[in-house]
């Protein structure tokens, strides 16, 4: 028997022993806090050993079940993706205790869709979000009286891109979307005719340190930061508190949902707003990518972890390789032809080009034309020394403990971590933060998810653009709208009370 497989078993039994204490523990520790994450029956709960060949020594247990882990006591770049891989099967995790791990045509929720998205914890209007498990702002169902069934605040799963409503007019804008280009159209056709959907996600932990600060208020960030106090997320530490998780996901448009292609994506029930339209409609939609973004001790500026279903698109090395199954690529087509589309202006209808050219913004807005397809392939190929190995590692076990999950057909893009320990601010500080970049490390030397940085996979990574997150802006303290908002872009959306608003609150009373 050699030394790895040696090593393996000792921490395998280890795992055994320690694992369910430190959950006593850490539901002892946390109390209620703990409830969002569902314990699962031990008869449903399988281990596997996550490593790569190019560290052996450095090998993570993971157990599949909904318990996120808080931190790791040590990284590297193997461990990394592992604790990446231990994070996303457990935010995957059903909501169901009945359900199996990623059923096939199953439309059940998994652990992170009942997070909060951002546009609930941060009214428009500045006020305490709804209780936590909201799914659906006032906002909205104000917005659309007219199909409030459509609506189930805890039970919808509402992809808008919406980020502010006018109420005057009913205008809406359409964020979030692609990471950039800016000022530009950056929605992303998928090979079906359909555009891809969007939705931020905050877990309980980022909820609750959000309302105990008060800094749903714009005013209140700002009252903040003028005593000199940081904007500082809690941390999750190892074998107990979760700590502060930002997800931003991508969904494509299912149109013919029985079709066996789908046996291979997570798929859920969405209510979505049409830009063309501006109705809401019902649909299905299927996940194509996912960003996880969590905070601890150990890694104060973040871990940043990235995947992506496996029939995305090629590597742009590659355009000749087979596809991973036989129905193609859902962003690719390589038959191509370039597409004339009819826009509506305010001048008058006029037309646009979608060219064949790899990862180029469309020529128009979504409210001017319904999408079409547009070409992606993956500009950075996924690392092979540690990401490619670990990703055939785990699509292997799942596919051992659970044969037709949809998950084995996930691949982690990549993780980037701090080589060196960054400590959070303890001022306020202005952004962008400096922080030591050469201590940035990943499998490779730019992370892109090809279905949310489609546009800029060569130019940038994650944290990069991060750096330069600022709290909420307040007209009142405009000096202070570019502290730093501790790399999440989603604090940077909450609102302030104005006189439209109270006088709103005021007339609702009567």
């Amino acid at each position: 028997m050699n030394l790895k497989t040696t090593l393996s078993k000792k921490i395998f039994w280890l795992g055994l022993v320690i694992i369910p204490l430190a959950v006593i523990a850490s539901k002892a520790e946390l109390g209620n806090e703990a409830s969002q994450y569902q314990l699962i029956p031990t008869s449903q709960t399988n281990t596997c050993d996550c490593y790569s060949t190019s560290l052996p020594s450095a090998i993570l247990p993971i157990t599949f079940n909904n318990i996120v882990p808080g931190d790791l006591l040590s990284f590297n770049q193997p461990l990394a993706n592992c604790f990446a891989w231990k994070e996303f099967i457990a935010l995957n995790w059903p909501t169901n205790p009945n359900a199996s791990f990623g059923t096939p045509n199953d439309f059940g929720f998994v652990q992170w869709e009942t997070y909060m998205p951002r546009e609930v914890l941060f009214p428009d209007d500045g006020s305490k979000p709804p209780a936590w498990g909201t799914l659906v702002s006032d906002e909205y169902s104000r917005l659309f009286k007219s199909q409030k069934m459509l609506l189930k605040k805890t039970q919808t799963k509402l992809l808008t891109f919406v980020s502010k409503i006018e109420e005057n007019d009913a205008e809406v804008s359409f964020s979030p979307d692609q990471a950039a280009p800016f000022g530009k159209p950056s929605w992303m056709g998928a090979q079906n005719s359909t555009n891809l959907w969007y939705e931020i996600m905050l877990n309980k932990d980022y909820y609750d340190y959000i309302v105990k600060k008060g800094f749903y208020n714009a005013q209140v960030q700002h009252d903040t930061v003028k005593l000199n106090q940081p904007i500082n997320f809690p941390q999750g530490s190892y074998n107990g508190f979760v700590g502060a998780i930002e997800l931003k996901a991508a969904w494509m448009e299912v149109k013919d949902v029985k079709s066996p292609k789908w046996q291979r994506y997570k798929l859920s029930n969405a209510t979505v707003l049409d830009p063309i339209t501006k109705k809401l409609r019902n649909t299905v939609v299927a996940l194509v990518g996912l960003h996880i973004l969590h905070k601890t001790q150990n890694q104060p500026t973040w871990v940043w972890a990235t995947f992506e279903q496996i029939d995305n698109a090629p590597d742009q090395s590659n355009l000749s390789g087979t596809p991973p199954s036989q129905y193609g690529y859902s962003f690719y087509n390589p038959n191509c032809k370039n597409q004339n589309v009819v826009i509506r202006t305010p001048t008058g209808d006029s037309t646009k080009v979608v060219t064949c050219v790899p990862n180029t913004s469309p020529p128009y807005y979504l409210n001017q034309a319904g999408p079409v397809p547009t070409q992606t392939t993956r500009i950075n190929k996924i690392d092979p020394i540690d990401a490619a190995p670990i990703n055939a590692l785990m699509q292997q076990n799942i596919r051992k403990f659970y044969p037709n999950s949809v998950w084995q057909y996930y691949q982690l893009v990549d993780v980037i971590w701090s080589q060196s320990f960054q400590a959070d601010p303890t001022t306020a500080i202005p952004s962008p933060r400096k922080i030591n970049n050469s201590a940035m490390t990943s499998g490779a030397n730019i992370v892109a998810n090809s279905t949310m940085e489609t546009y800029v996979q060569s130019t940038k990574t994650c944290y990069d653009c991060h750096v330069f997150s600022t709290i909420a802006p307040y007209p009142r303290d405009s000096v202070n709208n570019n502290k730093f908002g501790d790399f999440s872009f989603a604090i940077s959306f909450a609102k302030y009370p104005s006189a439209k608003s109270d006088e709103k609150k005021r007339s609702m009373k009567k």
